[in-house]
């Protein structure tokens, strides 16, 4: 059993590999690369947009509306997103680890319309 590792027979099975299975090193690549990203952001519950886009959307649908989920010092520190050009408030509602179903009933008492485009800060 040699004591060192050799780097050119491990390269060179690799290759070997790639040369005699390429259609099989080519599925699990498309796989890698491509279908295993789309199906995890169709499957996602929430999609990431910039706040350029929310604001447009927001501007566009009268029915959507900022939900403001950071705890108070946050807040307070930061201050809330200024939406009086649209006419609109921020809606607040402070995320709790923990308290997931008090916090869902908070939102839908201060919403008071389930069927509204959410954008959460």
């Amino acid at each position: 059993m040699p004591s060192k590792i050799n780097l050119e027979s491990i390269l060179v099975s690799i290759d070997n590999f790639f040369n005699r299975y390429p259609f099989f090193v080519a599925t699990v690549v498309f796989i890698w690369l491509v279908v295993i990203p789309l199906t995890e952001e169709y499957f996602q519950k929430y999609k990431f947009i910039s706040a350029i886009n929310a604001f447009k959307k927001l501007q566009e649908d009268p029915n959507s509306q900022l939900l403001d989920i950071r705890d108070s010092k946050s807040v307070a520190y930061l201050g809330s997103p200024n939406l009086k050009i649209l006419n609109k408030s921020v809606v607040q509602v402070e995320f709790r680890e923990g308290d997931e179903d008090g916090f869902l009933k908070r939102i839908l008492e201060t919403l008071r319309e389930p069927l509204i485009l959410l954008f959460v800060l």
